[in-house]
């Protein structure tokens, strides 16, 4: 799913929209036994209620991909008879009507669940009427080919709410309320099918994750039966491993800038695309051509880009790009940059050492203190007879000096 397909299905969960006709689930104890069921027709509850169901399950789709979110395709052994994707598509077709199959679904996730705690797994079902889209992106709400029947799913912790003194609106007092258990956002969910070139997709999912670390790969298994995908983090740390096992002694200041720079010109090319820009290793081995490795540093790339992602793999280029800032770092210092003002910084050898140097802008402080000297860059840009000397004493070393 692209953003534009997750941003139209979260549309319809809610609002004048909203397509969701039947809720269910279970709430589960510390012990993990189910305590309640839930079998609600979502327009029988009060407009308060509906709001905040909806606010539960539009969470599940919302967040960065590869980051928060997943598409998750079923392996082809469990599109059989017994297999997950089976039992998904019949808690689909049951339009979550059947109770002894949402209990034993929401039993299933509970027990595969590696999350110690109270649990509330909430299911929502809806019907949406697609409508076609014209030329120009325009939704057509009364053209329509295909009916999206779909369900999503929200796991969400259920903690006690604090205990303290409320107002008491009916008595007009403060009372002493014992902690409640509230319903917290949801930690992980999904959605199924997944909408894929705005239509039914019944091979995938939609997996959503609150924190990127803890995306609980043992309920990514149980429910697709497929391996984790990479993260946006291990993407990060993946392609940084490959650009200097590559570039090896040429991994130098200038060459990784560039290289950040030529990500972060992609991603921006290509932002009116609502599809994921991915780089495979043939676009890797152009960007760090582009950006000053050696052709005798390019010469066993392609078994090293295979042992990082596997054979076929890709990165995400919005995912290794820092479009809004450039972020040096050293064991005592740190310094982030606006990545407009990136072209600043440059480096200089100076009596045998390499040096990062910044200039002094106007109004640059330290620890609070305005900086106030004549030897600062004029307000036009162009520097002054002492910028030379200015920027030897802006100098910063690379291991902290």
């Amino acid at each position: 799913m692209d953003k534009k397909e997750i941003a139209e299905i979260r549309g319809i969960l809610g609002g004048r929209r909203c397509a969701i006709d039947k809720i269910g689930g279970c709430f589960a104890g510390e012990d993990g036994e189910i305590i309640l069921d839930l079998d609600e027709t979502f327009l029988a509850l009060p407009d308060e209620e509906q709001a905040k169901y909806c606010e539960l399950f539009r969470k599940v789709l919302s967040g960065k991909q590869g980051k928060n979110l997943f598409d998750l395709e079923f392996p082809l052994k469990e599109e059989e008879p017994l297999g997950r994707q089976a039992a998904l598509y019949s808690l689909l077709q049951s339009g979550l009507d059947d109770r002894q199959k949402i209990h034993d679904f929401c039993t299933g996730i509970l027990d595969k669940l590696d999350d110690a705690g109270r649990h509330l797994v909430l299911l929502a079902h809806g019907n949406y009427d697609i409508p076609k889209k014209t030329s120009d992106g325009l939704l057509m709400e009364d053209a329509s080919d295909y009916v999206y029947s779909f369900f999503v799913c929200c796991i969400c912790p259920v903690a006690e709410v604090k205990e303290g003194l409320c107002f008491d609106a009916l008595n007009q007092t403060f009372v002493n309320k014992a902690g409640d258990l509230g319903v917290q956002m949801p930690m992980l969910g999904f959605l199924f099918p997944a909408f894929t070139d705005r239509e039914p997709d019944i091979h995938s999912v939609l997996y959503y994750t609150r924190k990127e670390e803890e995306c609980h790969p043992e309920l990514m298994d149980g429910i697709v039966g497929s391996d984790m995908p990479i993260t946006e983090k291990a993407q990060k740390e993946l392609f940084s491993d490959l650009v200097e096992k590559t570039l090896g002694r040429d991994c130098t200041f200038e060459n990784v800038k560039t290289i950040s720079d030529n990500l972060v010109q992609m991603v921006k090319q290509d932002e009116d695309n609502p599809g994921t820009l991915e780089l495979g290793r043939t676009e890797v081995s152009h960007i760090l051509q582009e950006s000053g490795a050696a052709p005798e540093s390019m010469q066993d790339f392609a078994s090293k880009f295979e042992e990082a992602v596997g054979a076929g793999g890709s990165f995400t280029a919005e995912n290794l790009a820092r479009t809004s800032t450039m972020q040096i770092k050293a064991p005592s210092v740190s310094i982030t940059v606006k990545s407009e003002m990136a072209d600043m910084i440059t480096t200089r050898v100076i009596d045998g050492r390499e040096f990062i140097l910044i200039p002094l802008q106007p109004d640059t402080e330290l620890n609070g203190i305005r900086i106030l000297t004549d030897r600062l860059a004029p307000a036009g840009g162009q520097e002054n007879s002492s910028t030379e000397q200015n920027r030897e004493d802006a100098g910063l070393g690379t291991d902290g000096v």
